[in-house]
């Protein structure tokens, strides 16, 4: 099996990296280069899972590793962290068939 990259995602799962430029324009890079490695689109997904888990937990270290500690409110990253969260727990919930056909309408 060949390692994957974001263009071999489907629609629902590359959301996943669309929204997180929502949360902050650096986590959508990290999280889409964190595809590169991978064999399946589960496998990102466990892990963009666990990222963000790690995320939630020291999020205060995060953004002040990044510079961003004064520009973003520490509460409002959290909830979009937690949100995007929630939708990759969505997309892991969802069969891989519809997660093909999944459209953001």
């Amino acid at each position: 099996m060949n390692e994957m990259d974001t263009n071999d995602l489907t629609p629902m799962a590359y959301e996943v990296i669309i929204r997180a430029e929502d949360v902050l324009d650096v986590l959508r890079s990290e999280i889409g280069a964190s595809a590169a490695g991978k064999m399946s689109e589960d496998e990102f997904l466990l892990g963009v899972q666990r990222q963000l888990r790690a995320l939630l937990r020291s999020a205060s270290s995060y953004l002040d590793d990044w510079g961003y500690l004064d520009e973003v409110e520490i509460k409002a990253f959290r909830a979009g962290v937690k949100n995007l969260l929630g939708f990759v727990e969505q997309t892991l919930g969802t069969p891989y068939d519809e997660r093909q056909k999944w459209d953001t309408e």
